[in-house]
């Protein structure tokens, strides 16, 4: 039986793996909660049971918040790793390590994994510092290694100030007041993700990373759009034409090595994804 500890397991990803996970009776759940793993403490890696696999989901990864919390982004995203790795090299334990977009604003589409990284807000920022780390635990020490660079995630349970879910919101009322309607971005439905991060478990590389996206891109007027026939009404958009500092203006993922290491490709469609995070929300 393999035993799989999963930082973060009480967040919006961990809760789905979780539920996907427990239903393979090889497998053994380790979810530890937040008092009994502060990944920022190195006494707490230290009370850990030994894993075959550690995914790590545990991290800050609102860009907002970074903005206004960077040392204390860099305590979760880059510390906390430091500390999983170690715990990792300790035990033989193979980590997953879940990343981010890291390629900025590009010059050409899609990104692939060997895009120019280009860093423009402090989560983008953490999260390479801990992709350095991880290679180099992998090169040193011998620390199996995957990572995985997804696009922006969505579905139910997501905290409601992430963009997907704060559309959903404001789309229940007739007239929605967004910020900027163009910018675009590469979407991933849980489920997706979830299998893509199951998929990686069976990785047998000794450092890897792969994009994990959508492959496509949809602006947020085509979103709202979409929303709307969901709910079957006419919205009115109010388009402030505003960008947040360092405003990443679009993404898209290369998708092609993980459709090829691991055997995935995406299952959802963005409208089929809406409809199901809806109908979750309102108990259908």
């Amino acid at each position: 039986m393999r035993k799989i500890l999963i930082t973060g397991a009480n967040g919006f990803v961990g809760k789905h793996l979780v539920k996907k996970l427990s239903k393979n009776k090889k497998i053994k759940v380790i979810k530890p909660n937040k008092k009994s793993l502060d990944v920022r403490k190195k006494m707490k890696w230290n009370k850990q049971p030994k894993s075959d696999i550690l995914i790590h989901l545990a991290g800050q990864s609102f860009v907002p918040f970074t903005w206004k919390n960077p040392s204390e982004t860099n305590k979760i995203n880059v510390q906390g790793v430091k500390y999983a790795l170690d715990y990792c090299k300790k035990y033989n334990t193979k980590i997953i390590f879940i990343s981010t977009y890291l390629y900025g604003n590009p010059k050409k589409f899609p990104s692939n994994e060997k895009s120019k990284i280009k860093i423009l807000n402090p989560l983008a920022r953490s999260k390479f510092k801990a992709e350095k780390i991880c290679k180099y635990y992998s090169k040193k020490y011998g620390v199996k290694t995957i990572i995985l660079r997804p696009s922006n995630i969505y579905g139910f349970g997501q905290k409601s100030f992430f963009l997907i879910p704060e559309l959903l919101r404001k789309c229940k009322k007739r007239k929605i007041v967004v910020s900027n309607i163009n910018i675009k971005r590469d979407f991933i439905y849980i489920s997706d993700f979830t299998e893509a991060i199951i998929k990686s478990m069976n990785l047998k590389k000794k450092f890897e990373i792969i994009n994990i996206g959508g492959g496509k891109n949809f602006s947020i007027y085509k979103i709202i759009k979409t929303i709307g026939k969901i709910y079957k009404k006419y919205i009115t958009i109010e388009n402030k034409n505003l960008f947040r500092k360092k405003e990443i203006l679009e993404t898209k993922l290369d998708i092609k090595k993980a459709k090829k290491l691991l055997n995935w490709k995406p299952c959802w469609n963005l409208k089929r994804g809406l409809k199901a995070t809806i109908g979750k929300e309102m108990g259908v």
